[in-house]
């Protein structure tokens, strides 16, 4: 889009929605950068957009169409009752991971002062849910990224959620060991595409978002069989473990949390996709 002194904000959006094809991105970027709702934008549709703002809005086109994911442009993702900084190095937090929240906090509601693990926290997303919706929680959270938790650092900080911890490390790893046999649920939402899946992934997701949040190997089972095997340790009695995965390796993770837990289930995602796999410890 070739950038002029002004245009009215109905031009701009017509001309972006061309250039990307995609009138609802073009929406979202130009009114995040003018700090208005979509419904503003056309409410003041004949308003005019300065020469410096059109600038900055064809570099923000010019990085969609590259590939960027549009939640690295404008910073911000909205997830459940928070809106979380996001950018390069952590994984834009997903619809389907807020059912992961929801399937929690179900479990969570007839118990007092629950504590939470949750693990490959990424930026902050469902940690930071449970924190603040359950504000009477104790919440523990780990990553193994360094790039990540600096995003989730962020999250906490906007967020003041005092009732949250964050440790980097692989997993379990970086917890208090006197935490082992106290939680009341540990829950994950892991890499769990396969390398196959990844190479077939959309360009943003493939080539932007960070690989080690999407795989962990040829299966896409790894990291999630581990989280299995480890978290028994971790839960209390009846404690709850709550696991994200993919449609393709639902049988498998039944068949595996089997093994050590009871009341096992898969709930579905909101397409109607197997997407949340939980269990009790016996």
């Amino acid at each position: 889009m070739p950038v002029a002194t002004t245009l009215s904000r109905a031009d701009a959006l017509r001309r972006a929605s061309d250039s990307l094809a995609s009138r609802v991105e073009a929406e979202l970027l130009l009114g995040h950068l003018l700090g208005c709702t979509r419904a503003e934008l056309y409410l003041a549709g004949g308003n005019s957009v300065d020469g410096s703002d059109l600038a900055i809005f064809e570099d923000m086109l010019q990085r969609r169409r590259s590939g960027e994911p549009i939640q690295y442009i404008t910073g911000v993702q909205a997830f459940r009752k928070l809106l979380l900084q996001v950018g390069p190095g952590v994984l834009v937090p997903r619809p389907e991971t807020e059912l992961v929240v929801e399937q929690c906090l179900i479990l969570l509601a007839e118990v007092r002062n629950p504590r939470v693990i949750d693990l490959g926290t990424g930026s902050g997303a469902i940690a930071l849910s449970a924190a603040t919706e359950r504000p009477d929680s104790r919440v523990w959270a780990t990553d193994i990224s360094e790039d990540a938790l600096s995003w989730a650092r962020t999250n906490l900080l906007a967020a003041g959620a005092r009732n949250l911890e964050l440790y980097p490390g692989d997993l379990f790893s970086p917890l208090p060991k006197e935490l082992m046999g106290t939680i009341d649920l540990v829950v994950s939402n892991p890499p769990y595409l396969s390398e196959r899946e990844l190479g077939a992934a959309p360009e943003d997701v493939r080539d932007h978002e960070p690989a080690t949040a999407l795989t962990c190997g040829r299966q896409g089972l790894e990291v999630s069989a581990r989280i299995i095997d480890g978290a028994e340790a971790w839960l209390s009695p009846g404690g709850w473990l709550v696991l994200e995965t993919s449609p393709a390796h639902v049988k498998a993770v039944r068949e595996k949390f089997s093994r050590d837990f009871e009341d096992v289930d898969i709930v579905n995602d909101l397409a109607g996709m197997a997407r949340i796999a939980r269990g009790r410890k016996r």
